[in-house]
């Protein structure tokens, strides 16, 4: 065991190796605690003959601190390397072998089993009937039944679903377990009390007359649930779609959008938390860059060097889209720039972001990555969507043409359809819609009323 540390400030400092930092005010105010532990592992990698602090890896840390099972040695050093180097592209490699300190040592300890979820809405798959999961069975195997052809395999997961969900509110009524009318009137009251849209209860119904017509129910049974169907069909019909009321809160502008990933941007850097602050700054990315390039979403799975290049001092997209293979480039403006390099720092300084943009680019390095650097999931574009917006990426598409087609006419549907990746102008049409004749009723009365901002007119230049 290695005798404590007891140097002081002064005696830490007599070493050669601060020589080039003294007079650092960052030297003044580091504790006494910051300079023995950096100290030491200066003195570590000196004695390796490691040159470039900036090639170190996490091996490397955890070779350093092998004598210890808890991460607090290297805390320590994250704290002192902060404070003495702050912004050093090293912090990030070493963050990751305090995350692979602890996972190895909570790997060793006795964790609790998590309780089982329990279920309010629904019952556990295995507390179906027999007969039902026999159906199921069945569909999976892609057999008919009673004339009935099985679901896509897509939409097993829903069927399954309802089936659930229609038992627990027969239970709860206290009736059998059993796909009859009096189950299905129950089912109808419970979804109504929750207040679902008028299409998620279309879609309710519909699922359980698919799984009633394929078990053979009653005649009574089928024909309410196809009348609650037709119900519900034309009721989803005339509302206005959700889509069109997460429209509104973007303010039909794709300035809007960014200006929220600016203040997402920015705000992140005030967050105490590591973790937090880099899952910030990809939300903000998400927004801002395919606020003008909504392409879908299997497209956002950008690469550094493989469908994201550095070229003249901007960012270029170079990719093949997933759903017609139409190659696609687009150069990204110069003000989204900030909201890539963030994601390429990651908490440090930009003095090393040319450095950091190469390693990037030569590692093919993911744009969107988890804190432990490895790829978001699939859907991850979509759900920061979601949690700023209130609504998935798709609808970046219909701000797009709505914009774009108020301020432009043809030519900016033209736009948006090259910005979208679209060939058909049937699919602009869709895109558009009321939304268009919406936005268009709101541009005439700000007209009227004399309401324009210059800011947002300069900011139309990169669309």
């Amino acid at each position: 065991m290695n005798p404590p540390d007891r140097r002081t400030k002064a005696e830490i400092l007599q070493h050669p190796r601060w020589d080039p930092l003294l007079g650092d005010p960052k030297i003044d105010t580091a504790t006494v605690d910051n300079l023995r532990i950096l100290d030491d592992f200066l003195r570590y990698i000196e004695e390796r003959q490691i040159a470039d602090t900036c090639a170190l890896t996490a091996a490397d840390f955890l070779n350093y601190d092998h004598k210890n099972t808890s991460s607090s040695r290297l805390a320590r050093l994250r704290r002192g390397m902060e404070a003495i180097f702050p912004g050093h592209p090293a912090v990030l490699p070493l963050r990751e072998a305090i995350r692979q300190k602890d996972h190895a040592y909570l790997s060793t300890t006795a964790i609790p089993k998590a309780k089982p979820r329990k279920l309010s809405k629904s019952v556990p798959y295995s507390e179906l009937p027999g007969v039902w999961r026999s159906a199921f069975d069945d569909m999976e195997a892609g057999f008919d039944r009673n004339g009935e052809i099985p679901p896509t395999a897509g939409m097993m997961p829903t069927l399954k679903m309802k089936a659930r969900q229609l038992l627990r509110s027969a239970r709860d009524a206290g009736l059998p377990d059993e796909l009859s009318a009096r189950t299905v009137r129950a089912y109808a009251r419970d979804l109504r009390e929750r207040q679902l849209a008028a299409a998620t209860l279309r879609a309710s119904f519909s699922a359980l007359l698919k799984f009633a017509r394929y078990i053979g129910a009653d005649a009574h049974t089928v024909e309410l649930l196809s009348d609650l169907s037709r119900v519900y069909e034309t009721e989803a019909q005339k509302a206005p779609k959700q889509k069109f009321k997460h429209l509104q809160n973007t303010g039909y502008s794709t300035v809007a959008l960014i200006k929220k990933a600016e203040h997402l941007l920015s705000d992140a850097n005030t967050l105490p938390c590591p973790r937090r602050r880099h899952a910030q700054r990809n939300r903000a990315a998400a927004i801002a860059l395919f606020s003008v390039m909504p392409v879908r979403l299997a497209d956002t799975r950008l690469r550094f060097g493989e469908t994201l290049f550095w070229t003249d001092g901007s960012y270029l997209i170079d990719t093949r889209l997933s759903k017609n293979s139409y190659t696609w480039s687009a150069k990204i403006d110069l003000r989204l720039n900030k909201f890539i390099d963030a994601l390429i720092l990651r908490d440090c300084a930009a003095d090393w972001l040319d450095q950091m943009r190469n390693e990037c680019l030569s590692s093919n390095r993911a744009l969107f990555i988890t804190h432990d650097e490895k790829p978001v999931a699939y859907n991850y574009v979509s759900d920061a969507w979601r949690r700023e917006v209130g609504t998935g990426e798709h609808i970046a598409r219909t701000v797009l043409h709505t914009l774009l087609g108020v301020e432009l006419g043809q030519a900016g549907t033209d736009k948006a359809m090259a910005a979208c990746g679209q060939i058909s102008h049937e699919t602009a049409s869709a895109y558009q819609g009321r939304a268009l004749a919406m936005a268009q009723r709101m541009k005439g009365q700000q007209e009227i009323a004399g309401i324009s901002d210059p800011t947002d007119e300069k900011l139309f230049a990169f669309i």
